[in-house]
C-alpha cells in the first residue's frame, strides 16, 4: 500500500526498492545456513555501517553482519510488508519520530537490560533510552548547517551562522536540501523551526530558505555531497555528516544553527526478526565501551552517550561538546509533536516546494530584484504589493488550528484518502497562490517604472 508520503511519482521506484529489499532479506536467509547472519535495516551512510560490521565481525568470529540500507522513511511500510520470522533484526537510525512510529504500529520487541551500566538515563534534559524499553539511545545528534569555505569566500558569502541566514538574499540559488519525505533527519530539522518559532512563523522561514534552493536533492544524501564537491554553497545536514566530511579532508564546516534539536539516535530490536538473539548482541556491542569508541573515529564523528567514552579523545577542543551543544538547542522539543504530524509536515512541503521549485525559485528571484530597486527607488504602493505577494508564498496552507484533524494519520484506507484529498488541496492552492504572487510583483514592477517616469518628466 502506498505511504502518503511517497509521491505518485515515486510509487513505481517504491515498489522496485521493496521487490529489491525483499530479495536481500531472502538471500539472507540462503547465507545464514552457513554461519549466523544478523541483519540490521539502518539509513545510516554505508561508511558508517562498515565500521561496525568489520568490529563486530572481529569480535564474534563466524558472525556475518548484512545491511539493507533505505530511507528511514520506508521502514514502517517495509517490515510491515514482511511477514514475522522474516524481518530484518535491528533498526538503527537518526530521527527519534521514526521509532516512536515503529512502536506505535508494534513493530518493536522490549529490550531489557542490555548496553554498558556507565550509560546515564538522562543526558542534561535529555532521556536517553525509551521509558517503555523498545529501544535504546546509540548517540546523540545535532542539527546545523553545512558550509564550503571555498565556495562561499569566492562569491564574497559570509559564512551562516543560523538558519535565517539560508534566507538571505546572498544565498539565493546557493542553497541545497532535501525533502523530509525522503529525508528523516530534514525532517527533524523542519520541526525544530516548526516549534521554536511556530507554525506560521517557521513555515515563513523553512519556504523563504526553499526559494533560495538550487537544488531540492531527492536523497538526504545529496545534501552534504553537493556541499563537499562545491556544487553548492551550504545546506541543513545532521552534525555527523558535516564533522566526518571536514575529517575527511574537503574544505567544509559545520554549525549547529539555532534552533538546533538535539536528539538521541536510537537503535532497536524488530518484532519478528529473523535472529533476535544476534540482533540484541549487535545492539548490546554497540552500547558498550568498544562500540561507543568507534563512535569518535573522524569517518564517523558523533556524540556517544557514554560520558566516559571522552575521556579518549586526543585532541577535545576539536570535537564538539555535550554541555555546548545542549545549550543551542530547544529545551522543549517535543518529538511527540514531531511524529504525530510527521506525513503532514512532508506533504505540505513536497506541494509547496518539491513539486513547484522552480515556481518558488523564479518568484523569489522577482521579489529581490523588485526589492533591490525598491531600496533607491521607493514607492508605497509597489512596497504593499511586494508585501502581499510575500504573504501569499511563504505562507502554510492550513492554519494550526486544523492540524489536529489530520494528526496521527493511519493507514486506513479512509484516512489515505482524506490525506489525499488535502494534498490534492493544498497543490492547488499553491498553484493559485503563486500566480496571484507574481500578478503583484508585475503590477509593483509597472508601479515603479510609471513613478520613475513621473520623476523623469520636466
Amino acid at each position: 500500500m502506498r505511504q502518503p508520503w511517497i509521491t505518485h511519482s515515486d510509487s513505481t521506484m517504491t515498489r522496485r526498492l521493496l521487490r529489491l529489499l525483499a530479495l536481500v532479506v531472502a538471500l539472507l536467509g540462503a547465507v545464514s545456513a552457513h554461519g549466523e547472519v544478523i541483519t540490521v535495516a539502518s539509513s545510516l551512510p554505508k561508511d558508517f555501517l562498515a565500521i561496525y560490521k568489520h568490529a563486530i565481525e572481529a569480535q564474534y568470529p563466524g558472525t556475518r553482519i548484512q545491511y539493507v540500507n533505505f530511507p528511514a522513511t520506508h521502514t514502517v511500510s517495509f517490515l510491515r510488508d514482511r511477514a514475522p520470522g522474516n524481518r530484518p533484526d535491528v533498526f538503527w537510525g537518526s530521527a527519534p519520530d521514526i521509532f516512536l512510529m515503529l512502536r506505535r504500529h508494534d513493530l518493536l520487541e522490549p529490550l531489557g537490560k542490555i548496553g554498558d551500566p556507565g550509560i546515564p538515563e538522562y543526558i542534561g534534559h535529555l532521556r536517553i533510552n525509551d521509558e517503555n524499553g523498545f529501544f535504546k539511545g546509540q548517540a546523540l545528534s545535532g542539527y546545523g548547517v553545512m558550509w564550503n569555505a571555498r565556495y562561499l569566500q569566492a562569491r564574497g558569502i559570509p559564512p551562516p551562522g543560523n538558519w535565517q541566514d539560508l534566507a538571505q538574499a546572498a544565498y539565493f540559488g546557493h542553497v541545497v536540501m532535501s525533502s523530509p519525505a525522503r529525508s528523516s533527519t530534514i525532517h527533524v530539522m523542519l520541526e525544530a523551526i516548526l516549534q521554536d518559532k511556530g507554525w506560521q512563523e517557521g513555515w515563513a522561514l523553512i519556504l523563504r530558505i526553499a526559494a533560495n534552493c538550487g537544488l531540492i536533492a531527492e536523497r538526504s544524501a545529496g545534501v552534504p555531497s553537493s556541499v563537499s564537491n562545491g556544487r553548492f554553497g551550504a545546506g541543513p545536514v545532521v552534525d555527523f555528516l558535516g564533522l566526518s566530511a571536514r575529517q575527511a579532508g574537503n574544505p567544509v564546516a559545520f554549525t549547529y544553527a539555532r534552533p538546533t534539536v538535539v536528539s538521541v539516535a536510537n537503535i532497536a530490536l524488530i518484532k519478528g526478526a529473523r535472529n533476535p538473539l544476534g540482533g540484541k548482541r549487535f545492539i548490546d556491542f554497540t552500547l558498550s565501551a568498544a562500540g561507543q569508541a568507534l563512535l569518535l573515529r573522524p569517518e564517523i564523528g558523533r556524540l556517544p552517550v557514554r560520558p566516559a567514552t571522552y575521556a579518549s579523545l586526543k585532541d577535545a577542543a576539536s570535537y564538539p561538546q555535550i554541555d555546548d551543544v545542549l545549550a543551542q538547542a530547544i529545551v522543549d522539543y517535543d518529538p511527540q509533536v514531531s511524529e504525530t504530524r510527521y506525513r503532514i509536515v512532508a506533504a505540505i512541503f513536497d506541494q509547496l516546494i518539491t513539486y513547484r521549485h522552480q515556481d518558488l525559485v523564479d518568484l523569489n528571484r522577482l521579489i529581490q530584484q523588485t526589492r533591490q530597486i525598491l531600496a533607491t527607488h521607493p514607492d508605497p504602493l509597489a512596497e504593499a504589493d511586494i508585501e502581499n505577494a510575500q504573504a501569499l508564498v511563504f505562507s502554510p496552507p492550513i492554519s494550526e488550528k486544523r492540524l489536529p484533524e489530520l494528526q496521527n494519520i493511519s493507514d486506513a484506507p479512509a484516512d489515505i484518502a482524506r490525506l489525499a484529498a488535502y494534498e490534492a488541496a493544498w497543490g492547488t492552492l499553491a498553484k493559485t497562490r503563486y500566480a496571484q504572487a507574481r500578478l503583484l510583483v508585475e503590477q509593483a514592477q509597472t508601479r515603479i517604472r510609471q513613478s520613475k517616469s513621473e520623476i523623469k518628466r520636466p
